[in-house]
């Protein structure tokens, strides 16, 4: 006999399951049922991941997934290569520039889902040389794609502080720093200029997930499309 079996009076015989889909229930004030409602959604799983994303920048951030503004903070990601591209509009060489992660798996405070993910997927700001900047703006919009070329671009610098405060008001991107650091992210810099800049990422996901593009990390077991400062969403690393 089943461990769910049916019973008389009993709200079990609502409950789902499929053996090729994950049932998501988010639950947050910011979902359509508002606050103590839930949303539930099948995903395909097979479909890619999905990552939700944060991030902090020092100025208006513009980001881009493979040349295209994010469908939502937690967009499913297809397995395969990806370039994530995003261009800051001020910075200061003494200060953090870029701090991202994109991350997927158990523990997400939002979104339930069953069966849980077996494994951590995670994209994470980190100096190991795929983050790469330039100052000169790009001729059109192939560096936001895969196949281009940025040996000429250089690899973002690592940088522990971000720019104080102005008076004595709440410390917002001390408080996203935090959050990012917790998961993982390091702080990214250049070491000159003041903006803009074009930054790229590129990263790869596969069904087993394994991630390529170093700094890409996986453990098996809207974004807005103009940012200021931060967009909250989660990471291959």
């Amino acid at each position: 006999m089943r461990d769910r079996e049916l019973r008389l009076n009993s709200v079990s015989r609502y409950a789902k399951e499929s053996p090729l889909f994950i049932l998501e229930e988010h639950g947050h004030c910011e979902v359509p049922a508002g606050c103590g409602g839930v949303v539930l959604r099948w995903r395909d799983p097979l479909a890619g991941i999905p990552l939700r994303i944060r991030l902090h920048a020092a100025g208006e951030c513009r980001m881009l997934l493979d040349g295209a503004e994010p469908p939502s903070a937690r967009p499913v990601v297809p397995y395969g290569e990806h370039v994530l591209a995003c261009t800051v509009a001020e910075v200061d060489p003494a200060y953090i520039a870029l701090m991202f992660a994109a991350v997927y798996g158990p523990g997400d405070s939002h979104v339930d889902s069953t069966p849980e993910p077996a494994g951590e997927t995670s994209i994470l700001s980190t100096v190991d040389g795929t983050w790469r900047w330039s100052s000169t703006e790009p001729a059109d919009d192939a560096w936001t794609r895969t196949g281009f070329d940025d040996t000429g671009w250089a690899p973002m610098e690592l940088r522990a502080e971000h720019r104080p405060p102005e008076g004595t008001g709440w410390d917002q991107a001390g408080y996203q720093v935090r959050q990012l650091g917790e998961l993982g992210a390091v702080g990214l810099g250049v070491p000159d200029g003041t903006g803009p800049i074009w930054v790229r990422k590129t990263f790869r996901l596969a069904p087993d997930g394994a991630i390529d593009g170093s700094a890409a990390s996986a453990t098996d077991g809207s974004a807005a499309s103009a940012i200021d400062g931060s967009a909250d969403g989660g990471a291959a690393r």
